[in-house]
């Protein structure tokens, strides 16, 4: 029936009001969108910025050689003044030759290996000490960067039949070196001492075992027997060997510290590994010391020390040798590289080195010869490559710049 006015009927308000309740929760729906996306870039934003905070805190620790002394009590700094947010935390502990260096800000951490940016106060890729003799390059070898050589210079000779082919020094490369190399570093003799002491608790690894332990955690020591195989040790570990020991190439070394008395590497072996010999170490063909490895022999006023590359060997890190050079009457080499081979990073003698092959970073050398069948050759670096490279980090050997430079991350 019709009332004679124009109307709805009453089903169209339980439309209305189903449209209306849609609409509305359509609304809800976007502003709950909008929200979550707001919350989703106030938390990347906050991580951005915890990332950033923890790049801050490497980047002033490797700039700034009060930071550390300067934390407060709960070893903190903060990096900008009011804001809470920004305080980052710092721990700092020796490894090796190295340090191993942690920064934290809220939940964020990262733990780096880092050496120096520059290996002394010389920045130098050769360094011989003055010796009163005039120092001689001869064959393919040449050498970029600042040379410090004794006060009567260099010479460019002949061995055998072979004349000097390589790149002339250009005068103003070469720097008069002083009566020794620079000072060495207090702490770093300390480490070292402090290593062959071995104090602490030990556990016993068999061949075959695995030993990991993060660098954020006590130091993990361990003992090994005269064969170091089928292993897998990584982290904050230092292992303990024997008189003697041979590690075989499916042993699997990242990051760890191995002490002992001498030590050799089996051919084709690859790993990241410092290694701390009080007697010699030698290393087989083909070997790879990846980034933050180190080879250390220091025999002070002692006979024996020696330190030994195989053809094709890579050593990225440091090789650190001090032994006497003379053997009765007869010089010896303490350090032997082949010409193809190289180490990436800092090679110091203190005593004679045969040096070919290719050092890119530093080479300091209280004397180079070379040992040909028939004699010796004093004085001379033959067929050696020293590119010098300026991007490098160096381990903590010697005084000089403060500067840090990350060598790996570690976590």
């Amino acid at each position: 029936m019709k009332t004679g006015k124009s109307g709805f009927g009453a089903s169209v308000l339980a439309s209305v009001l189903v449209v209306s309740t849609l609409m509305l929760l359509g609304v809800l729906l976007v502003i709950e969108l909008w929200n979550f996306d707001l919350a989703r870039y106030y938390l990347y934003h906050r991580e951005e910025q915890t990332l950033a905070n923890v790049e801050s805190g490497f980047l002033l620790y490797a700039e700034d050689s009060t930071l550390y002394a300067r934390r407060e009590e709960d070893g903190s700094v903060l990096l900008f003044e009011g804001d809470e947010c920004s305080r980052v935390y710092y721990e700092r502990v020796r490894w090796g030759m190295y340090e191993v260096v942690s920064v934290k800000n809220n939940k964020r951490k990262s733990i780096r290996l880092m050496g120096k940016s520059i290996e002394s106060g010389r920045g130098a890729t050769l360094y011989i000490p003055e010796n009163g003799q005039a120092f001689s390059l001869t064959g393919k070898t040449f050498a970029e960067g600042d040379v410090y050589l004794p006060r009567n210079g260099v010479s460019y000779t002949q061995v055998r039949s072979e004349f000097f082919q390589g790149k002339p020094l250009e005068k103003e490369q070469i720097k008069e070196s002083g009566s020794d190399f620079p000072t060495l570093d207090a702490e770093s003799r300390e480490v070292v001492e402090s290593l062959f002491a071995g104090t602490g608790e030990r556990e016993w690894l068999d061949n075959g075992g695995v030993l990991e332990c993060a660098f954020d955690a006590p130091v993990t020591r361990a003992e090994v027997g005269e064969y170091l195989s089928g292993v897998r040790v990584k982290g904050h570990v230092v292992l303990y060997a024997p008189e003697m020991l041979f590690v075989e190439q499916d042993a699997r070394l990242d990051g760890v510290i191995l002490v002992g008395q001498r030590v050799e590497f089996a051919d084709g072996f690859s790993g990241c590994v410092q290694v701390f010999a009080r007697d010699s170490i030698l290393l087989g063909d083909g070997v790879c010391l990846k980034a933050g490895s180190g080879l250390h022999v220091w025999r002070e006023g002692e006979k024996g020390g020696f330190v030994r590359l195989g053809e094709h060997c890579e050593v990225n890190g440091y090789v650190i040798v001090k032994a006497d050079a003379d053997d009765g009457e007869r010089k010896r080499a303490v350090y032997v590289q082949p010409e193809s081979s190289r180490v990436r990073g800092l090679v110091f003698v203190g005593g004679i080195a045969e040096v070919h092959g290719m050092v890119t970073g530093s080479l300091y050398a209280r004397e180079c010869y070379y040992f040909a069948p028939e004699g010796y050759y004093a004085g001379i670096l033959y067929n050696a490559v020293l590119p010098g490279n300026p991007g490098l980090a160096y381990p903590l050997l010697m005084e000089g710049p403060y500067e840090r430079r990350t060598v790996k991350w570690l976590e």
